[in-house]
């Protein structure tokens, strides 16, 4: 993998981890494994963190990671039948998307101008990052323009009927016959689901052991629960509570909220990422305690999912339905409120805890605790307010290595989880210089904010090279956009506020039980303008709090109330708010008034629905279904509306179609499938269009040759050394026994 690809995935792999081309051990196979693998990956992680613990003076690199999918749309517009269906291309796709680019590093263009594309969770999903890192703050003005290439080349490798919309998640997945090309029915030896085939699972061997192993670690079925939106003719519930467990579509139907039962009901998801490079570890981890605090209010802001599996939810984000789809808990771990049986709580030597600690949460949710060693810990400590396993083993060894306290503890309570997939021949490795271990139970820890050592044989390299990454901190709970204007207004976003807390000094650590807490309220329907989230009153350091902002004599330095979002981003009259807080950083670093122009405009964009003055896309899509003429107001979404509310995704996100309740004033140039030279239907219209094809004819004949060239040569190395071969076998006085 390039140095580019690592930014936005861990290590130098892709984000749902190890892509690598080899066989996965079946569960009941790693069960040997998984302490050999946890013992060994805390080892590989002693050996990273001595390597590169002493980067410094490290350039403010970053990426974005936007996750795509691709439908087919299904009959005409004023067509009553018209539906929508996944397009299980993506694999496809990818390739084509690699060969756009290819061939566009053959004839002159740049890194820049390259785009990495990369397998998701589902057939139907693909991964696009920059094809480099920007560096800096003049880059924030690009990312916009970055992203629309993105969607520009994804355009150009679609087939007929085929669109791309931005949007979370796709509102029949696991409804009827909601696959292109058919999937054929339900369930599989990975998921055994009674809504989703298996095919719909990307091909490569990781992702159908993930689903599977979660499975058979849990020793059930993935349960998702969701609350359903309720209307005026929805129906009356057969099966009340969430104990029920429904073995028919009909039966899941009958029940009195939205339950679902496979990991491509979470994973199956699309988000925006952010990963950006800390100056030195200490930087890493001091952005990783103050970002996580902001990764609740940036869900409420970016709500995108008020939808699963054909109904509507009572709710406006992914991040729940995601934590249970890939929940490898077993009940005791859980804390199940169903009776345990003996074989339930029996324990197992092999598994992490022998299977019976209680763990508070799944492994895709909030942070657990945080990192910084400020004031040797004890100001971190206080605030880190529960309970964390781990094994005490791993946290001496981590100690005695050199490893502080606190940092010694997130590492131990990563691998109080079990690895998910253990490959054949990756297992017996060399601890000082693999990670593939390390990176095991890194990458399965899906947390709202990742903190990500560098690949040892990247950090050391100079940091002024392109290939050189260094301690970096991933930002994972936003939603993704309709708009690339929308995506790249949060990322610019996080991106500002990241240089806010570092030059201004800014406090945001408020208890882990509290950031909980906001994490639930995040997902609430309207929680973007109407809820209130638990925040710091004195974020300012003491200094200028004095002098500039004094504060009510009664408010002490940790004092915390319940803010709106408005107000945490935009300030009152006794807080000084994250955006003012922006601006005056733009002051501080003497920002052009171009440039500051442009950031106003998507600063501007963020307040204005934090206000609740612009809906979030949650919103908006879900007025679009219950005002759509096909809409029963029974909860249900009808296929018509799905379709029309997919198409209208997709032409908002392309400019083709004005949304003035989503964007304001705010108006988007038009986006067009970027030209294929690898497709003969791809053609510009345009007068030299036949100049253009008989140029890539050419190319195309250029690179034909060059591989014959290429391959005439490794034939005549080919008979050099068969005929070397030949002379050491006859010089020989008996023949070679092999």
């Amino acid at each position: 993998s390039s140095g580019q690809l690592a930014w936005a995935s861990p290590g130098a792999h892709a984000a749902m981890g190890f892509l690598v081309e080899s066989e996965p051990l079946d569960w009941d196979q790693a069960m040997r494994w998984l302490t050999y693998v946890r013992d060994h990956g805390i080892e590989q992680f002693v050996h990273i963190f001595h390597q590169v613990k002493y980067l410094k003076e490290d350039l403010l690199r970053w990426g974005d990671e936007l996750e795509h999918c691709i439908l087919k749309t299904v009959g005409d517009p004023d067509d009553p039948d018209r539906t929508v269906r996944v397009s299980l291309r993506g694999p496809e796709a990818i390739e084509q998307l690699k060969q756009l680019d290819a061939h566009g590093r053959l004839h002159g263009l740049s890194d820049m101008d390259m785009c990495n594309w990369m397998p998701e969770y589902a057939r139907y999903m693909l991964e696009s990052t920059p094809g480099k890192p920007y560096e800096g703050l003049t880059d924030l003005l690009q990312v916009e323009d970055r992203m629309r290439l993105r969607r520009s080349r994804l355009l150009a490798v679609l087939a007929p009927g085929e669109i791309a919309p931005t949007v979370t998640t796709f509102p029949l997945l696991g409804v009827g016959e909601f696959c292109d090309p058919p999937a054929g029915p339900p369930g599989g030896p990975f998921s055994e689901s009674i809504f989703l085939p298996d095919a719909i699972i990307s091909p490569h061997p990781r992702f159908g052991a993930l689903t599977r192993n979660i499975r058979k670690r849990r020793g059930s079925k993935v349960e998702i629960r969701r609350p359903r939106f309720e209307d005026e003719k929805t129906p009356e519930p057969e099966h009340i509570g969430m104990v029920f467990v429904p073995e028919t579509v009909e039966e899941a139907d009958k029940m009195d909220h939205v339950y679902a039962d496979a990991m491509g009901f979470g994973m199956g998801c699309c988000c925006l990422q952010v990963t950006f490079q800390a100056s030195s570890v200490q930087e890493s981890r001091h952005l990783y305690d103050h970002l996580a605090v902001l990764t609740p209010l940036m869900l409420a802001l970016t709500a995108a999912t008020p939808f699963m599996r054909g109904w509507l939810l009572d709710e406006d984000s992914r991040w729940n339905s995601v934590a249970m789809s890939v929940d490898d808990r077993k009940p005791c771990e859980r804390g199940s409120a169903r009776k345990f049986s003996e074989t339930d709580c029996h324990g197992d030597p092999h598994v992490a805890g022998g299977g019976k600690a209680f763990l508070r949460k799944s492994r895709y949710d909030s942070i657990d605790c945080y990192l910084c060693a400020c004031q040797g810990g004890a100001n971190t400590q206080k605030f880190n307010d529960l309970a964390m396993v781990f094994s005490e083993e791993h946290v001496q060894r981590l100690v005695k290595s050199g490893v502080d306290l606190t940092l010694a503890k997130h590492i131990a309570h990563l691998f109080a989880r079990d690895p998910l997939v253990i490959f054949k021949d990756r297992i017996t490795l060399d601890d000082r210089k693999d990670i593939d271990h390390w990176e095991n139970l890194q990458s399965t820890n899906w947390q709202t904010v990742r903190w990500k050592p560098p690949p040892p044989h990247k950090g050391v390299l100079d940091t002024n090279s392109q290939e050189h990454i260094g301690w970096r901190v991933e930002f994972r709970s936003m939603e993704i956009q309709m708009t690339d204007f929308e995506n790249a207004a949060m990322t610019i976003f996080i991106i500002l506020v990241s240089r806010v807390v570092l030059t201004l000094d800014l406090n945001l650590y408020i208890p882990i039980s509290r950031l909980e807490e906001n994490m639930e309220v995040a997902q609430g329907r309207n929680a973007c303008s109407t809820a209130t989230f638990w925040f710091r009153n004195l974020i300012l350091p003491e200094h200028v709090r004095s002098k500039f902002s004094p504060s009510p004599a009664h408010r002490k330095a940790d004092d915390m109330r319940r803010m709106s979002l408005a107000e945490i981003l935009g300030g009152s009259d006794s807080f000084p708010g994250l955006i003012p807080l922006c601006n005056t950083y733009l002051d501080f670093i003497g920002c052009d008034s171009v440039t500051r122009s442009a950031l106003n405009r998507y600063l501007g964009f963020i307040l204005r629905r934090a206000r609740g003055e612009l809906m979030t896309p949650a919103t908006w899509m879900r007025e679009f279904i219950t005002k759509h003429p096909s809409y029963q107001k029974d909860s249900r979404i009808p296929a018509a509306a799905a379709h029309d509310l997919m198409v209208a995704a997709a032409d908002i996100g392309e400019g083709r179609r004005a949304c003035p309740e989503l964007l304001g004033d705010i108006e988007l140039p038009l986006v067009e499938p970027a030209r294929n030279p690898k497709s003969s239907s791809s053609s510009s219209g345009g007068p030299w269009d036949e100049l253009a094809t008989h140029y890539v004819e050419r190319a195309k004949l250029r690179q034909d040759e060059a591989l014959d060239a290429e391959i005439m040569n490794k034939l005549k190395d080919l008979q050099t050394l068969q005929k070397e071969l030949e002379d050491l076998q006859a010089r020989r006085s008996v023949p070679p026994n092999f």
